[in-house]
């Protein structure tokens, strides 16, 4: 029975050797029961939805089960079970079975809920324990991004015990953080919603919409939101987020409302676009010093040097020699400047903050104007 529950309700397939489509959870779940024959025929499937949190299948193997899977908080509460002999018993310590769950589940280990419904009946099969392996580079990126200045929300489907646990693994959680589940988000208004977000790092048991709430009301507290989403059901928080991050292994759906790609499904890849795009905004910055220290430093010496008895100071030719020397080796140069981690510790701009800063400016004149006095003293 169980090897029916796990092989039937499921999304992904046996192609050749390959596992294929689904959810990492179903891939993992497929891994395990894939020398279990395709015997029997589905006759009704019922995908998963996150409104009741669980999924489920009828098969040929008898048309009156329906093999459940699914959240186990929610699915233990209807539940009897079988014993040994396959005689249906009452579950009456559904409380201590739910704490001994629960205990594991605070490990970071996800775990599902397999059942039986039968003449509406609810029978208890057993329970699905999953491990999602923390990667240290992702320890290692959400810690870059908090130096840089940004927070991480992790929104999950599972269950408060499980994320709380992998949240603390990821050393996301600190004094003052709180962490919510979709149940407790929904009950809280708009505005005590903006209020918990600056200190949110979980929720758990997470809806499609509560992705598409929190990016809404955090662009309205003017917050920058960047959103990640491999399903159908994130697209809308995707798109509606000032950049969105979709998967490799996600839905085309969700690639295709995105701003970014990550291929290889990894946050520290996310840590290291954040990166680049300092690295490339500071680039422009020197590009922009260099180019304007050296045009106002020409335009200023053809202006001034007249006055010193220097009629020509820059002929056309070496005017054009200047800005092809300028425009192609000084873009070449910046072009190759290297990501350095210490752009990670800096706080983020302002949206409204001009490209051209104080900083810049007063670097512009100082220098134009060192190399004006300098030509000056030259050509004399």
């Amino acid at each position: 029975l169980i090897n029916i529950s796990l092989y039937y309700n499921n999304e992904s397939i046996i192609e050749g050797s390959n596992v294929i489509g689904g959810n990492s959870t179903d891939r993992a779940v497929i891994e395990y029961v894939k020398d279990y024959n395709n015997i029997y025929e589905v006759i009704n499937k019922e995908h998963f939805d996150s409104k009741i949190k669980y999924s489920s299948v009828v098969t040929s193997y008898d048309k009156n089960k329906t093999f459940i899977k699914g959240a186990y908080e929610i699915l233990i509460d209807k539940c009897n079970y079988y014993d040994s002999d396959n005689n249906k018993k009452v579950l009456n310590d559904k409380k201590e079975l739910l704490n001994r769950i629960d205990e594991d589940a605070k490990k970071g280990i996800r775990i599902l809920a397999l059942v039986i419904k039968e003449n509406n009946e609810y029978i208890l099969l057993g329970f699905m324990y999953l491990k999602d392996i923390v990667r240290k580079e992702a320890i290692e990126g959400i810690k870059l991004v908090k130096n840089a200045g940004i927070e991480t929300v992790m929104i999950t489907g599972d269950s408060l015990y499980t994320a709380k646990g992998i949240a603390e693994e990821l050393n996301m959680l600190d004094e003052g953080s709180i962490v919510l589940t979709s149940e407790e988000l929904n009950n809280m208004s708009d505005d005590e919603v903006k209020n918990t977000i600056p200190r949110l790092r979980v929720l758990a048991r997470s809806l499609p919409k509560d992705k598409s709430r929190l990016v809404t009301l955090s662009q309205e507290l003017g917050l920058t939101v960047g959103m990640t989403g491999d399903g159908v059901n994130d697209a809308p928080a995707l798109k509606k987020s000032n950049v969105g991050f979709a998967m490799g292994s996600g839905t085309e759906v969700a690639k295709e409302v995105s701003d970014i790609i990550i291929l290889d499904d990894n946050f520290l890849s996310i840590s290291n676009a954040i990166l680049f795009g300092r690295t490339v905004f500071k680039s422009i910055r020197k590009f922009i010093i260099f180019q304007l220290t050296v045009n106002f430093c020409a335009v200023s010496l053809s202006i001034i040097g007249p006055y010193f008895g220097i009629l020509s100071p820059i002929t056309v030719v070496q005017m054009l020699w200047i800005n092809m020397v300028m425009d192609t080796l000084a873009a070449l140069a910046f072009s190759y400047e290297a990501p350095l981690k210490e752009y990670m510790e800096e706080k983020p701009k302002k949206k409204d903050e001009p490209i051209i800063n104080k900083h810049m400016l007063i670097q512009i004149l100082f220098d134009s104007l060192y190399c004006t006095i300098l030509c000056l003293l030259f050509l004399k």
